[in-house]
């Protein structure tokens, strides 16, 4: 099996390539859905459905995906693993499931939420689709076959969003994406049973198990508060502020977040099974990082900055005056978006190197500062939550890099020295494009946006170009090629 495997098993260029375009079109896709599906819907029902999800991606990440790491992480697991992981997950599905059915209410009355219990116990189906999904996308994403993955997720999204959008124009309200997010799990469910070639047989092992819980216990708790840590201000917002005000906020960073995953998400499902092919060879290992780290700020500092500097014009054209309120909360938000974006391979050098009990301390560090901080801080409003989120962001994140840079013996000199050309380039951007809105008669419209993209995109690539040492543009120019060669 492990021979059929390598044989079959894709470059990690190859999967990188998928897993952008998986990340990129499965984004593009739902953000169009949620465009359509926002002129017609209210704030405070995607305040309701982005509570409701709280709950169902609560146990999506501290049960099934801290099984799937304990599984991607190793070099090279068994068959039986993987069996015993999937038992591992359906196990947990059905009590989870039945947990947040009989709990909706109480939540629903906690939160002052009316209708919440129904949208959660409508959305808890999902953790059951979960459980028998999980293992087979880890059997997938190990083997770098993100082509399949990219398939199932733009098929599933596609036919979930058209269901939701015709739903939501026959007067369906909350219940349209509801039945959205269901028939998308539902469609991934079956594109990743039919694409796998790995099938499940009752060959588990009490062994396989015991290790998978041994290592997954850290990476869940890690997970808990790393939980907390991005999904606290929506909790406390909904609390003190209302559904309302939760949906303006999620929409104002669901745009942010949209970037995140389409730039850098990608790589970080590349990274994990990339970085533990090099797990015992430190000196490669700490170059692919660095490397990974100036590719990945190369392109994300420029475009959350330039989200930050064209918030105003970008939520005017996709979402309409009801949603204008947005715009303060995405500005904030996305000045250090690029931040979340590179954090994302401190994750992955911690698990690779086998430190979950790392991630987990680090997590939790952010989880207690990130409750504490909000408790105390949105009921003055969201600006205020959205200043606290970014504050906190940039001021812990050294830790991150500090945890990573010591388990690949590098300094934070070297660490620096990839960051600090595109974020000034990417500052310089900025100061222009404020400048050209400042001086320029562009109206708000398509062309007008087009026009100051445009121009930043050139002003920040001439910028890269003057400033940046003679390997980094031998570096770029040969990423350029490759990729150009592989499409």
């Amino acid at each position: 099996m492990k021979s059929q495997e390598n044989a079959r098993r894709p470059s990690i260029l190859s999967g990188a390539i998928w897993s952008i375009l998986d990340n990129t079109a499965s984004q593009i896709i739902t953000f169009v859905i949620f465009i359509i599906l926002a002129k017609i819907l209210t704030p405070s029902i995607y305040g309701m459905l982005s509570v409701s999800l709280l709950v169902t991606q609560f146990f999506k990440s501290v049960l099934f995906d801290s099984i799937a790491t304990s599984i991607i992480r190793k070099k090279s697991p068994s068959e039986v693993d993987y069996n015993s992981a999937l038992f591992l997950c359906f196990s947990f599905s059905v009590p989870a499931f039945l947990i947040v059915f009989f709990a909706a209410p109480f939540i629903e009355a906690y939160m002052n939420v009316p209708q919440l219990a129904n949208v959660i116990r409508g959305t808890g189906v999902i953790i059951l689709v979960s459980g028998l999904s999980r293992t087979h996308e880890a059997w997938l994403s190990h083997n770098m076959m993100f082509r399949p993955l990219a398939i199932r997720s733009m098929t599933s999204i596609s036919i979930g969003g058209i269901v939701g959008v015709v739903m939501a124009y026959n007067g369906f309200a909350v219940a349209s994406l509801v039945v959205q997010q269901v028939v998308t799990s539902l469609i991934s469910l079956v594109a990743l049973w039919v694409a796998t070639p790995w099938k499940p047989r009752m060959k588990i092992s009490r062994e396989s198990m015991k290790e998978s819980l041994g290592f997954s216990k850290h990476v869940a708790l890690s997970n808990v508060t790393n939980f907390a840590n991005q999904n606290s201000d929506v909790f406390f917002i909904t609390y003190f502020l209302g559904s309302a005000a939760a949906g303006i906020y999620s929409a104002g960073k669901r745009i942010v977040n949209t970037l995140n995953l389409v730039l850098a998400s990608a790589l970080m499902r590349v990274s994990l099974p990339a970085f533990s092919r090099y797990k015992n060879d430190i000196n490669e290992f700490g170059k692919k990082y660095l490397q990974a780290t100036y590719l990945t700020v190369l392109v994300t500092a420029p475009a959350f900055v330039g989200l930050a500097t064209l918030s105003h014009d970008i939520t005017f054209l996709l979402l309409g005056h009801k949603w204008m309120n947005s715009v303060p909360v995405m500005q904030i938000v996305s000045a250090v978006g690029f931040v979340t974006s590179i954090g994302y391979y401190n994750h992955s050098v911690m698990f690779a190197r086998d430190k979950p009990e790392w991630q987990a301390r680090l997590t939790l560090v952010y989880a207690i500062t990130n409750v504490v901080a909000f408790y105390f801080f949105v009921r003055f409003g969201l600006i205020a939550t959205a200043l606290v989120f970014s504050i906190r962001t940039v001021l812990l994140y050294p830790i991150s890099a500090w945890c990573a840079l010591t388990l690949l013996n590098l300094t934070f000199k070297q660490y620096v020295k990839e960051l600090i050309t595109p974020i000034v380039c990417s500052v310089l951007m900025c100061m222009i494009l404020v400048a050209v809105q400042q001086y320029a008669v562009l109206s708000e419209s398509w062309f007008g946006l087009m026009i100051k993209i445009g121009i930043g995109a050139v002003c920040y690539f001439a910028l890269i170009f003057t400033f940046s040492s003679v390997s980094k543009r031998t570096m770029i120019f040969s990423l350029a090629r490759k990729i150009l060669q592989r499409g």
